[in-house]
């Protein structure tokens, strides 16, 4: 199954909430999905579904961990420049502006591999 068919399932299986919806019809049919939209989905979607984006040549990852949103930047290759936990406007703050925002499977993030990322250099794990 492919990245895009995970995503859908997931998105379809919370499809109750209005900006999960939004979200779903910006993937499928190009329509416009607003960014707390899709900070909500994350939240919507108990963390399955994260977000990145790119903030010059480096990404920025976003998750709800299910008490808070936390960031993750990682520059190529692969060196952790930033963590840091926030509130929902914070998020949005940050990721207000940046490139290319798009949702993604967490499994499918650093934050899903802890033990990978405690291994990279400038990264202190919660």
């Amino acid at each position: 199954m492919s990245d895009r068919d995970d995503l859908r399932d997931v998105l379809l299986a919370h499809s109750d909430h209005q900006p999960v919806r939004n979200v779903f019809e910006a993937m499928t049919d190009g329509a416009d999905a607003s960014l707390t939209d899709y900070v909500e989905t994350m939240r919507a979607t108990d963390g399955d579904l994260a977000l990145v984006a790119r903030d010059g040549a480096a990404d920025v990852y976003a998750r709800w961990s299910g008490t808070r949103f936390e960031l993750l930047t990682v520059w190529p290759p692969w060196t952790v420049t930033g963590y840091d936990t926030t509130d929902r406007s914070g998020l949005e703050a940050e990721l207000d502006g940046a490139d290319g925002l798009r949702p993604m499977a967490h499994d499918e993030t650093p934050f899903d591999s802890p033990e990978t990322l405690t291994s990279l250099r400038g990264l202190v794990w919660p």
